[in-house]
């Protein structure tokens, strides 16, 4: 119950981060942006990959492997476009 706690309240935190920064331009976004993109990937990948190794058979985990890449990708084209 405290790690869960502890997460809420790094939630909490980060939004109030994000209000705060709301209007201070694109200096805030190009510092926020990569490190939650890198966060949704890590979080991805080691809940992902393990699952992946230990229940499926080659062709499954290519095919596996290959959507979790095109998430980042679309990751990549919203920051780009967006």
């Amino acid at each position: 119950m405290l790690l869960q706690l502890l997460t809420a309240l790094a939630a909490l935190a980060g939004a109030a981060c994000s209000l705060l920064a709301e209007g201070s331009g694109t200096g805030a976004v190009s510092g926020i942006l990569p490190f939650t993109a890198g966060g949704f990937i890590y979080l991805g990948t080691v809940s992902v990959l393990p699952e992946i190794l230990r229940d499926s058979g080659p062709a499954q985990a290519l095919l596996q492997l290959l959507a979790l890449l095109a998430g980042v990708a679309m990751m990549l084209l919203i920051a780009h476009y967006e």
